[in-house]
């Protein structure tokens, strides 16, 4: 597509509480070439500000290029997008701004990790922001202690010498330095060990929670989905297939089996209750939660 012909909306009527807006967002890689292919077809979603939105779908269904164009890493083609009230469908977008409003965390962050010690790779993005050394270093320390290490203990070590999951927690601290309204994470807890996927989902849903930040997670772990997310979206050939509740979502096991994803333990427990006429909140969605609303059925039923 060329410039001439590219898409903008002048009269747009965005949700007052959205987060992110797109409407009929479309994007092709190798335009006009052998090789094109259309990534996004007519993408229409609202997420809204303090919302928890897990993206799922398998390689090559667009969730990737999706969450790219939320800070511009990929620029909108054709369709319009709206980041936080800022249009960045048009031809100059103010990077800056949109950039200090929405962090991305890739997956295996801690492999961005360069700087000598924490605390400078920490800094890094707010240096270049232009925030001055004092201020720099105090939002440096509650960052990392934000994430749960002790500021004076590892802000001289070098990010190298942490472990697995001190090093992904230094990174998110880098993203979180900055104060986020957004955070993007794709495949957060990638690589980590059990305790480690824990420490680190228990942090976001905290900021999700406690902090107001509007969370948007790319995962494969449909477990993770099921117990975090307040909706999920799911992409399959370019577009968005569904979007729902989590509970919602995975009582389609048939469909979503289909779409080679896998139905939580615990939702698929569920479903078998409902079938068997013993229906739960479906706000329980942990295994402590769904045991307790268990165990309230069964006293229920004896008295």
């Amino acid at each position: 597509m060329s410039k001439s012909e590219k898409v903008t909306y002048s009269s747009v009527t965005v949700p007052e509480n959205a987060a992110i807006f797109a409407q009929n967002l479309d994007f092709t890689y190798n335009p006009k070439s052998p090789f094109a292919k259309r990534a996004l077809k007519d993408v229409t979603v609202t997420v809204n500000k303090g919302e928890f939105v897990a993206i799922v779908g398998h390689t090559g269904s667009g969730k990737t290029t999706f969450v790219q164009h939320l800070n511009a890493l990929i620029r909108v083609q054709k369709g319009y997008l709206n980041v936080l009230g800022q249009d960045i469908s048009i031809k100059k977008p103010d990077l800056k701004a949109l950039r200090q409003k929405i962090g991305m965390v890739f997956q295996y962050p801690e492999y961005q990790l360069f700087a000598d010690t924490v605390l400078a790779d920490v800094c890094f993005g707010l240096k270049n922001f232009g925030v001055d050394k004092d201020k720099r270093e105090q939002m440096a320390k509650d960052a990392l202690e934000l994430v749960g290490l002790e500021f004076d203990k590892i802000k001289e070590k070098s990010p190298f010498d942490l472990s697995g999951g001190e090093k992904r927690r230094v990174a998110l601290a880098g993203v979180l330095a900055m104060k986020p309204q957004i955070l993007v994470m794709d495949e957060p807890t990638a690589g980590l060990d059990p305790r480690g996927k824990t420490e680190i989902l228990t942090l976001v849903k905290k900021l999700n929670r406690e902090n107001g930040v509007t969370v948007i997670m790319v995962s494969h772990d449909m477990n993770e989905v099921y117990e975090n997310a307040d909706r999920v979206l799911v992409f399959g050939d370019g577009a968005i297939v569904y979007d729902r509740t989590p509970r919602e979502l995975f009582k389609l096991e048939k469909e979503i089996e289909a779409m080679n994803l896998e139905v939580p333990s615990m939702a698929a427990f569920c479903n078998e209750l409902e079938r068997r006429g013993f229906v739960i909140d479906e706000n329980c969605k942990t295994v402590d939660e769904v045991f307790a609303a268990v165990m309230a059925l069964k006293e229920a039923s004896d008295v």
